[in-house]
């Protein structure tokens, strides 16, 4: 391999990654008995379509990791079939696209599942609504796109966002040549340090599947691509070879932080969602697996490559002191993608009311936050600075040179006193414990499809995944020990 990834390392992890035959016989038995029926009942029910095709790691790019995998089963639409709906103007064809996409699961793709041994039935929205289910162990995604030439994908874009996922899918397999397993360990890397997709333990956000085999082709192997992953915030990653300053100019990108562009479509920044904290963790295990390869410690460049399971063990007493989660369970009726990303938001709202007063002044100091679920438990963690605070606190008026603004303060303030050229008051907090302030919003905390529940071992891993990596993509966060 290389200088990082030595040949027998890469024996050795592939050993342990590679799916196995039974696992893919398994994986192409699902797609066929799927497209039987999705087929059957489109044809006898009059829906038009040009193929139903397997995308994604299991479908033609073949670059699946053994034992987490999904299988996305994609219906592709001519054109030509919805020229009525295509031709509207951009919101109304929005709208009319929704319908349409909402009419296929509901009248076909839910329909034809009937009679097949299906668990986790559930139809869920991205861009556009499809269909979640699980069979014979593997979670499925059967989603509708439509049929775009390369290059009116590259000129004018997609219809629907996961009009893309086709040409993904093509580039991949028509450049990957014999990097695929380049593109494993690569993958399996990024698993281990829990900075991968949607389903990540650290970040809202990490890095695809699709991210990474580009990292893979366009940088020529596994090596070059975690070389690449230290620079990404400063050296794009960009088959059209534009500058940083290039695309920040573009108003698309301006508020991007790092960049790997879409070979099929120069509009598109394959990272742009993907979290900060994902990306500066990912970085320091870059760092740690290169030197580890350095030293030759190769048990631990090993070690690096392969995930392990998330610790359930007690969190350390300096951490636990200054840690607090609470944990839900999915009643499953929402698909996770929803619930994860109304989490993180409830995370940051809380994270900022706890972080300072309603007037600005600091109040338990700096805060972070992070999500973590698995099957139906989710659990909501924060990290506290500062625990526990006084009673009061002194908040600064305005300038002493300012005559109307002081004697108005004064009037509201008769107990103001005046030092470094401001005046100042002394306030009375409600909150003194961060626990109980938190305890308080999660009273007020109301997402549809989660119930709050009793502590389980996600709770332990979320402890865990705060204390080991959370902190570790945090440097400027203060020292609690």
């Amino acid at each position: 391999m290389g200088s990082i990834i030595s040949d027998a390392i890469a024996t050795a992890v592939l050993s342990e990654i590679m799916p196995t035959n039974e696992e893919i016989e398994k994986q192409t038995k699902v797609i066929e008995i799927l497209r039987k029926v999705l087929e059957k009942w489109g044809k006898e029910n009059g829906f038009s379509y040009h193929s139903i095709e397997p995308q994604g790691s299991t479908g033609k790019k073949q670059t699946q990791l053994r034992g987490a995998s999904d299988i996305d089963l994609f219906v592709i639409l001519s054109q030509d079939d919805f020229r009525e709906e295509l031709l509207l103007g951009s919101k109304a064809r929005g709208e009319a696209i929704d319908r349409l996409m909402d009419s296929m699961v509901d009248n076909w793709f839910i329909p034809a599942m009937d009679g097949l041994k299906i668990d986790a039935l559930q139809k869920t929205y991205s861009q556009h609504p499809y269909l979640s289910l699980e069979m014979m162990g593997f979670e499925v995604d059967i989603v509708s796109c439509f049929q775009i030439h390369p290059k009116d994908l590259e000129k004018n874009g997609p219809i629907t966002a996961m009009d893309r996922t086709i040409h993904h899918s093509d580039y991949v397999f028509n450049n990957i040549d014999d990097l695929r397993d380049d593109a494993r360990i690569l993958k399996s890397f990024v698993r281990a340090g829990h900075t991968y997709a949607d389903r990540c333990a650290v970040g809202q956000m990490g890095f695809t599947g699709y991210a990474l085999e580009l990292l893979v082709i366009l940088k020529g192997g596994v090596d070059n691509a975690i070389s690449s992953i230290l620079e990404l915030n400063t050296t794009p990653v960009d088959p059209f070879n534009r500058s940083l300053n290039e695309l920040k100019k573009i108003p698309a990108f301006r508020d991007d932080s790092i960049f790997i562009m879409d070979p099929t479509d120069p509009s598109r920044n394959v990272a742009s969602s993907f979290d900060q904290r994902s990306f500066r963790l990912l970085k320091v295990l870059s760092n740690r697996l290169m030197d580890a390869a350095n030293k030759k410690n190769y048990d631990l460049v090993k070690e690096l490559l392969l995930e392990k399971p998330i610790p359930t063990t007690l969190a350390p007493k300096w951490f636990v002191k200054h840690s607090f989660v609470h944990e839900f369970q999915s009643d499953g009726t929402i698909h996770y993608t929803v619930l994860r990303d109304k989490l993180y938001s409830f995370a940051r709202r809380v994270a900022n009311e706890l972080s300072s007063e309603n007037t600005g002044e600091e109040r338990f100091g700096e805060v972070l936050s992070e999500v973590y679920f698995e099957g139906q438990s989710y659990a909501l963690g924060f990290i506290v600075e500062n625990p526990s605070i006084a009673k009061e606190f002194e908040r600064r008026g305005p300038p002493t040179s300012l005559t109307e603004a002081v004697n108005s303060f004064r009037s509201v303030h008769p107990n103001a006193f005046e030092r470094e050229g401001h005046l100042w008051i002394r306030e009375t907090r409600k909150w003194t414990s961060a626990e109980s302030h938190i305890d308080s919003l999660m009273r007020e905390f109301s997402i549809a499809g989660l119930l709050s529940s009793k502590k389980t071992e996600t709770t332990a891993k979320l402890l865990n995944i705060m204390a080991d990596w959370v902190l570790l993509a945090e440097p400027t966060f203060p020292h609690l020990r």
